[in-house]
């Protein structure tokens, strides 16, 4: 992927992508072409809307420069770090930002994590199971991780009270596989989580996974 992420691009028109790069909780710099033939690069501060459109645009420059311009004014925009916004470039193909650090984690690690996490989620967990997801892409595995991940964090809310505590005692096992959409099911003591795990994860995951969580359990 290193390699060959911008393949997964798709196009997209200067208003989409200024409003993706908006939404980023980090910032990322950018290259704005305006029709009159200026030229802007810095930080996207602010767009507002009027009626419902986006309507003007403010942006940070150096030296601590803030310009302001009609968003219809723009004729070109240049992602300057592109690797920050491969899940918003790709449309969710490519499911999260290619780090600087170049993330590693084997399969071997992976279930070594799943393995040593077991006890966080209560000791009558047996097993995580991802035998059905694949795993050959780095992607899918940090997926994985970040899935589980955010199981562990819910968990411990949800059994604060005697109550919770009843309702989980009744999860021994856990099976994660490929869907299309984000469900989860108990069956014969088995929480199922049925995930796109090659696509990006839903925003605020553990959230989500929480409210499924309570209308089953």
């Amino acid at each position: 992927m290193e390699k060959s992420y911008y393949q997964a691009f798709v196009a997209q028109t200067p208003e989409e992508i200024l409003l993706s790069v908006f939404k980023k909780e980090e910032d990322v710099l950018v290259g704005i072409s305006l029709d009159d033939g200026a030229y802007l690069e810095g930080i996207v501060l602010d767009i507002s809307r009027v009626d419902g459109h986006l309507k003007s645009v403010c942006i940070l420059l150096p030296e601590n420069r803030v310009s302001y311009f009609n968003i219809h004014r723009i004729s070109m925009i240049t992602i300057k770090q592109p690797k920050k916004m491969v899940v918003e470039l790709s449309k969710g193909a490519i499911s999260r930002p290619i780090t600087t650090t170049d993330e590693k984690l084997t399969v071997l690690q992976l279930k070594r994590w799943l393995l040593n996490s077991l006890n966080e989620l209560g000791g009558q967990i047996q097993e995580f199971n991802i035998e059905s997801i694949p795993v050959d892409d780095l992607n899918n595995r940090l997926n994985v991780q970040d899935v589980f991940g955010a199981l562990i964090t819910v968990v411990p809310q949800i059994t604060a009270d005697a109550l919770g505590k009843d309702a989980w005692s009744n999860v021994e096992s856990i099976v994660l596989k490929q869907a299309e959409t984000l469900q989860l099911e108990i069956t014969d003591k088995v929480l199922t989580i049925s995930i796109a795990i090659d696509k990006a994860l839903p925003n605020k995951l553990s959230e989500v996974i929480e409210d499924k969580l309570l209308q089953i359990l």
